[in-house]
């Protein structure tokens, strides 16, 4: 019964480290979703981050190959914790 206990929580340690290991590229992952699910003015005045307005030249729409590759990021990330944690309670 200790066994079962020990395995357990070294599983739950090990999903949980795998987490922390990976949060810096998960943040950087959501940050560029959400950059790359706006449209804005490509015609490069005001600045690279201008929203398209009425008055704009030309606008750049949302970059979704990019928001996909975010979301498959994320999803790997969550996918490899759950493996690491899932190894690591093996008997």
């Amino acid at each position: 019964m200790p066994d079962k206990i020990i395995r357990r929580l070294r599983g739950g340690a090990a999903a949980v480290a795998v987490t922390v290991l990976l949060a810096p590229v998960h943040g950087m992952a959501v940050l560029v979703f959400l950059f790359s699910a706006e449209r804005y003015d490509s015609s490069g005045q005001g600045g690279p981050f201008r929203s398209c307005t009425p008055d704009s030249l030309s606008c750049a729409g949302p970059n979704v190959p990019l928001m996909i590759g975010c979301v498959l990021v994320v999803a790997g990330g969550v996918l490899l914790a759950y493996w690491a944690g899932r190894r690591a309670a093996r008997p």
